[in-house]
């Protein structure tokens, strides 16, 4: 009998290896770089983030970090979308959520659409994401280990909804996202970001255009999350 050869993903430090210089600081950097100019004196500072906070004032739009090496999609949904959180995680806790990556040749600029779709109508969001960007490699790098967050919070609901989720076959989807625009140039500035990301949505006139099995990833509800991230900045 033949047996067919498992495929060997590379690693994330393979992965990152190919990737540019970070063009634009992590909010991970930014709150050392904070730190560091409050407490001069100080060797070693923590400082504890509630994860919602993060997004004072974005709405519907989710937000792809990696703080303290926990890989979260952190979304506060607007009365636009939903009138509060009742119901929602009933939803999520029974049929998870997806999260769809792909690479993207836009021109001479390569991004990442990341589309993430909870178990409800209407309720997916499209984000372009750059790999110049800080916070997005370090997403990636915390995610390829197999376990992403959701931090989902409410304008008029006190109660946000916080998940651990399992990310089964994260990697190889991750992988081939990176390696579709190998070669490319990442946009940095808002300036460059604007031209790929009109394109982007002239290729995919709606968010459900262009996703597919192969660039799908189940989040799947293994537990709660704690609602606040410990990040510890070291001079």
């Amino acid at each position: 009998m033949a047996w067919a050869r498992r495929r060997v993903e590379p690693t994330w430090s393979e992965l990152a290896g190919t990737l540019p210089p970070v063009g634009e600081s992590s909010r991970t950097e930014l709150l050392a770089t904070r730190a560091r100019e409050q407490y001069p004196a100080a060797t070693m500072h923590t400082q504890i983030v509630p994860y919602v906070e993060l997004l004072r004032d974005r709405f519907d739009a989710p937000l792809y970090v990696g703080l303290g090496g926990r890989a979260a999609i952190v979304l506060v949904l607007s009365r636009r979308m939903r009138a509060d959180l009742r119901g929602l995680g009933a939803r999520i806790e029974r049929d998870g959520a997806r999260l769809y990556l792909s690479g993207q040749r836009l021109g001479r600029y390569g991004i990442l659409r990341a589309v993430l779709e909870l178990p409800e109508r209407e309720l997916i969001f499209e984000t372009p994401l750059t790999l110049a960007h800080g916070d997005v490699r370090e997403f990636l790098g915390a995610a390829y280990a197999g376990t992403v967050e959701l931090h989902i919070g409410h304008t008029h609901d006190p109660w946000p909804l916080q998940y651990a989720c399992s990310a089964a076959g994260i990697r190889p989807v991750v992988a081939a996202a990176i390696t579709t625009v190998a070669g490319l140039a990442y946009p940095t500035t808002v300036e460059e970001q604007a031209g790929p990301a009109a394109e982007l949505a002239a290729r995919y006139p709606k968010i459900s255009d262009g996703l597919s099995r192969r660039t799908r990833v189940r989040l799947r509800v293994a537990g709660r999350a704690d609602g606040v991230v410990s990040v510890v900045t070291a001079r």
